[in-house]
């Protein structure tokens, strides 16, 4: 069983997927669980979680209200504002419902990630028992996620997108530089996604592929989960490609290495068995 640990669904008429533009028209129009059960089916994939992709608690009440309809959302990553003066409570009010596994903390896209620092915030995941993703839209910052990661040894920590490094121009060694050094940190994992939206138009598996490999080969399968990112997957290439870009990736891993990939990081992490 294959499970997809990063999809996104939204409703535009809510009226807060703002980060979305009008100029990415294969994403900027619903996409919701009927738009992507088929591609699951085709591809073998049998439960996602759903990472926030607004940053309100309001779609994540949305996202809940959607996980109760469809119980092949395996889980759910909530939004939450770290600084909220009443962060213990709204973080344990998600606690409540057991589809939610963590959250995303982001402002404004994750532009840069030099505003996580907040004690108050990652505490109440901490007494929570929820983990932690971070979207870095700029590797140069993945250097910040590790000094996070130390500072909260204890805290489940996963990096969305393998850092989302500059792979059109081909940045390859700072990169890896960096993801060795993340890696080193035991509490962290990473997302095997969203690699062909960081390349150049009409990319394959040979422009992603020594990245896929460095990834595998600093965190090992048991910390990398795989995930297709979509609906910003169709900006790049549809869900059936990338499915079949991952799986040429991982067909020299023995079968318990690749299961680690493709089910049970994502189950272990995310604690989708309770």
């Amino acid at each position: 069983m294959t499970i997809d640990a990063h999809v996104h669904l939204w409703r535009l008429s809510r009226g807060d997927n703002v980060a979305l533009s009008p100029t990415m028209s294969a994403i900027c129009k619903d996409r919701e669980p009927p738009d992507l059960k088929p591609l699951l089916d085709a591809a073998g994939v049998a439960g996602v979680v759903v990472v926030q992709a607004a940053e309100t608690l309001a779609e994540t009440l949305f996202i809940i209200g959607l996980a109760r309809r469809y119980e092949w959302i395996a889980g759910v990553v909530a939004w939450i504002e770290l600084a909220s003066t009443s962060v213990e409570e709204e973080v344990g009010a998600l606690a409540w419902n057991p589809v939610v596994k963590g959250v995303r903390p982001v402002r404004d896209d994750n532009r840069s990630i030099s505003w996580m620092g907040l004690d108050r915030g990652f505490q109440a995941l901490l007494d929570n028992a929820f983990s932690l993703d971070i979207l870095v839209q700029n590797w140069r910052e993945i250097p910040l996620a590790a000094l996070l990661a130390r500072r909260w040894a204890a805290l489940s920590i996963v990096l969305d997108h393998c850092g989302k490094p500059d792979i059109v121009i081909g940045a390859f060694n700072p990169w890896a530089h960096h993801i060795d050094e993340l890696a080193s940190l035991p509490n962290v994992a990473c997302k095997l996604s969203g690699l062909l939206n960081c390349a150049r138009p009409e990319a394959d598996a040979a422009d992603v592929g020594g990245y896929m490999k460095h990834v595998l080969a600093a965190f090992g399968p048991g910390r990398v989960m795989w995930a297709s990112d979509w609906p910003p997957l169709d900006l790049a290439c549809d869900y059936a490609t990338w499915r079949r870009i991952s799986d040429s990736a991982l067909t020299t891993l023995p079968d318990f290495q690749r299961y680690e990939v493709t089910e049970g990081t994502a189950t272990r992490v995310y604690r989708l068995n309770s």
